[in-house]
């Protein structure tokens, strides 16, 4: 019986024994939730580690956002150095930019104007765009730590305050405030939208980095080559399967497709916030991550590309690279056509774009050709199609990129960089650094694939912690009264007593430009587009367009925007430029706290270059 009763407990102990080797030696799993360059950069770093994965995309293509030019700016390997690693691996080929388009131009009253010209046709604009940069490089340079640019309640009130109020006490002449609105408007959002303190924050972020290094090549076929190359590499990716629920509990995760479940350990969320708004999650998300989902800020973008048959302006413009308008055609570019011609890619963004919400795809192209034609004679005649792309109409998306707005740093600053419970989350929206970029795409799909290795070791992450808003904002409003004789009161030209006011300019914005449209019939397209605005309509927020950034910092790492690559085999989607391509630039490697450009910032107005190099970054 003895003997019998051994026997018996032995058994027991081998298959408690082989069981637990059996889990030990189960290979761990993943579900990622969306296709853009952060899940795609997930999906194959997790792979790559053992992990077996399942990327999820409710589009039928791969790559997320992306722009309508055929090819994309991008930078060097110190100003984006994750993206030149990739390129590098997946031996992808760039060609170097031509040195001419490597600072902005500016189409003034239909003339192009190289920066050179500017300083000696129109000095008075060339000198207040000095100003304006002198003005905003002093702004970033008072941010010392880019990761934590509320350090102190002075600077928490910057977040308070919105970019066109800081523009208004600059008293900018007319044409110079015209660009100075197009860039913030092409690369951020409307100026009266854009929190000051994300602004300062981005420019700090980009201070140092020279043109050079932020457009220093031409990806062709823009980030969807990229994409493909990802997706060559992925075993299990399923299209057409958008995400109706989550469920986890503390054995995995399940993620419902329709009627379709699929289980794994861990989750990486890889989708714009307000895609992930509309899926059901259990248990829920707590009342700060709800908060964020609706409040905050994207920037509104529309992209058209105008195709001709040859090029109608003269060749000695050169019209290559950011080209900014003050006559209403938004920020352009051109490019050669794969098969002759030459392709005009306008980006009509801010509350611009959002005016022309209710426009037909024609109604909106005609209304730009209309102005095109009035500079040049020949564009009609010339003219053979178009395409379009409408970041503000997808449902998906809800806008264009990550824009913070008043008051949103204060309440959600890096607040998904922290996984919650299973799930880790990837997108330009969680990038800290280079959000709305390639580069910051990328970063965070290598971060949130981290992060789920990290979960899978034990490790545990601290919930993500609001900023005191309350009482920092109450700080912030007492030291901005009592600056009057520093650095503060001197750049924003006095006393700070509006700041009150800024944080509801953003709200009416929008009734009011609807309500003088309406009231303004005749000139509605005049005043839309730019002709005799004044100045201070809706300022543009230096647009994250191609990514200009210093190294990237380890940690945070966000989505870059993609155009659609079709599902494994299939062909990618449209090149993605526009806008998006690389727009921020991710700085050197540095420490996960501090961005090498924070000690090296000494940019002596560079910040509005560099702002104006990103231009097509911003995609997710």
């Amino acid at each position: 019986m003895a003997a019998a009763w051994v026997r018996l407990c032995a058994l027991v102990l081998i298959g408690v024994s082989s069981g637990a080797a059996l889990a030990k030696d189960k290979t761990p799993s993943a579900i990622v939730v969306g296709g853009g360059l952060a899940g795609l950069t997930a999906a194959y770093e997790l792979q790559n580690k053992g992990w077996q994965v399942t990327l999820l995309e409710a589009k039928p293509g791969m790559g997320g956002r992306s722009g309508l030019a055929t090819s994309e700016w991008i930078g060097n390997a110190k100003a984006q150095p994750v993206l030149n690693q990739y390129l590098d691996r997946f031996k992808l080929e760039t060609l170097p930019a031509p040195e001419f388009v490597r600072t902005p131009g500016y189409l003034i009253d239909g003339e192009y104007f190289s920066a050179t010209d500017l300083a000696t046709k129109q000095p008075a604009t060339a000198d207040a765009l000095k100003r304006y940069e002198k003005t905003l490089d002093d702004l970033a340079r008072s941010i010392d730590d880019p990761l934590n640019p509320q350090a102190n309640s002075t600077l928490f009130a910057l977040d308070q305050i919105n970019v066109s109020t800081w523009l208004d006490k600059l008293q900018l002449p007319a044409t110079a405030r015209q660009l100075v609105n197009q860039q913030i408007r092409t690369r951020y959002d409307e100026p009266s939208r854009l929190s000051l303190l994300y602004f300062a924050q981005q420019n700090r972020v980009y201070r140092g980095v020279s043109d050079r290094d932020l457009r220093a090549a031409r990806l062709p076929g823009g980030s969807p080559v990229l994409a493909q190359a990802f997706v060559k590499q992925l075993k299990t990716i399923k299209t057409s399967s958008p995400v109706t629920s989550i469920v986890q509990d503390k054995d995995g995760v399940t993620v419902k497709v329709g009627s379709v479940g699929y289980q794994a350990d861990y989750l990486v969320m890889a989708v714009p916030l307000r895609a992930l708004a509309k899926i059901q999650m259990t248990p829920g998300l707590d009342s700060q991550h709800l908060a964020a989902l609706k409040g905050t800020n994207y920037g509104w973008r529309d992209q058209l590309m105008l195709k001709f048959k040859k090029p109608v302006w003269e060749s000695r413009a050169r019209m290559s690279g950011e080209i900014f308008s003050n006559a209403g055609l938004g920020m352009l570019w051109i490019e050669p056509a794969l098969k002759g011609g030459a392709n005009v890619v306008i980006n009509l963004s801010g509350d611009n774009a959002r005016l022309l919400q209710a426009f037909g795809d024609k109604q909106m192209v005609d209304q730009v050709l209309i102005r095109l034609h009035a500079f040049y004679p020949q564009a009609r005649g010339s003219f053979t199609g178009y395409e379009v792309k409408r970041y503000s109409t997808d449902a998906g998306t809800g806008g264009a990129y990550l824009a913070y707005g008043p008051g949103q740093i204060s309440k959600y600053w890096r607040l998904w960089e922290r996984p919650v419970q299973r799930i880790t989350f990837a997108g330009e929206h969680t990038d800290a650094l280079y959000p709305g970029t390639l580069e910051g795409a990328l970063r965070s799909g290598q971060r949130a694939a981290n992060q789920v290795q990290d979960l899978l070791a034990g490790k545990s992450f601290d919930p993500a912690k609001a900023a005191p808003v309350a009482a920092a904002a109450a700080a912030g409003a007492v030291a901005a009264k009592e600056s009057k004789g520093g650095f503060f009161s001197n750049l924003f030209g006095g006393s700070s007593s509006k700041g009150d006011k800024v944080e509801k300019a953003p709200a009416k914005a929008e009734p009011k430009a609807v309500d003088e449209a309406k009231q303004d019939k005749p000139g509605f397209f005049k005043r839309l587009f730019g002709g005799a605005d004044k100045p201070e309509i809706k300022a543009e927020p230096i647009a994250k367009a191609e990514e200009v950034a210093p190294a990237p910092v380890p940690a945070p790492q966000a989505p870059a925007p993609v155009a659609p690559a079709p599902v494994v085999k299939e062909a990618a989607a449209k090149p993605a430029a526009t806008k998006a391509a690389p727009g921020k630039h991710a700085p050197a490697h540095k420490p996960a706290h501090k961005p090498a450009e924070t000690k090296k910032a000494t940019a002596k107005s560079e910040p509005a270059r560099k702002a104006v190099a990103n231009t097509q970054a911003k995609a997710g």
